[in-house]
């Protein structure tokens, strides 16, 4: 059927992979349905991305979607950041994004709070998948690896409150040591990552993990706070 080549097409041309259409749906539902979320974003993005520090083909930008700072932001290929984001990209590094990574809706992307002690920077590879309402707070380096997955509410927070002297929190600063996110990672929902924590290649989050520290390769890590409880 035409309306089958015509979606195949789309998807091969935009989004860079097959598309294999399941009996239950018809191919005309899946072509509205591409249309609805990737034309109105395409015209977006490629109006937004002539103000990118760098560009390397298709960019969907959903509605409401606001970037600060976009000549600190660099895509790839095939980048998909839903309705209403909010990234401020000002930092030392910037912020890269590689090729076939789809950020959903409402997320929120935060570098630099203080201009006196700008946030580093952040890196995410390539066909990464980052869900909606997830939170990435880079004052200091978050990278995410190559084939990394996270769930829905996702909290990267790399930075932290110092405490231990006697005066007011507040007066005290923070502590800045980085997150590492290594290739092929999937992160359930509602998991929170802190300061300082590297999670090895291949690992599991189960949902609702608050990882407060290191986990080596192919860990399965649960619970608060997170703990290994087998290796893949």
């Amino acid at each position: 059927m035409l309306s089958d080549r015509i979606a195949s097409y789309l998807m091969r041309r935009f989004r860079g992979r097959k598309l294999d259409i399941a009996p239950q749906l018809s191919a005309m539902a899946v072509l509205t349905n591409l249309a609805q979320k990737g034309l109105v974003p395409l015209i977006r993005g490629t109006f937004v991305k002539i103000w990118l520090a760098e560009a390397r083909g298709s960019f969907f930008l959903g509605k409401g979607c606001k970037i600060l700072n976009k000549s600190m932001l660099k895509i790839g290929n095939n980048v998909y950041i839903g309705n209403y984001g909010y990234l401020d990209c000002l930092s030392v590094d910037g912020v890269t994004i590689g090729n076939s990574v789809t950020i959903r809706e409402g997320c929120w992307v935060q570098l630099t709070s203080h201009y006196d002690k700008p946030g580093e920077g952040i890196t995410i590879g390539n066909n990464v998948y980052i869900g909606p309402r997830s939170i990435l707070g880079a004052a200091a380096q978050i990278t995410i690896g190559d084939r990394c997955q996270l769930g829905a509410n996702v909290s990267l927070i790399a930075e932290n409150h110092a405490f231990s002297g006697e005066g007011d929190i507040f007066e005290q600063g923070v502590v800045r040591k980085g997150i590492c996110i290594e290739r092929d990672v999937w992160i359930g929902n509602n998991v929170t990552v802190l300061d300082g924590v590297t999670v090895g290649e291949g690992s599991v989050l189960g949902a609702g993990t608050v990882l407060t520290r290191s986990v080596p390769a192919r860990s399965v890590v649960v619970g608060v706070p997170g703990r290994v409880i087998k290796t893949r």
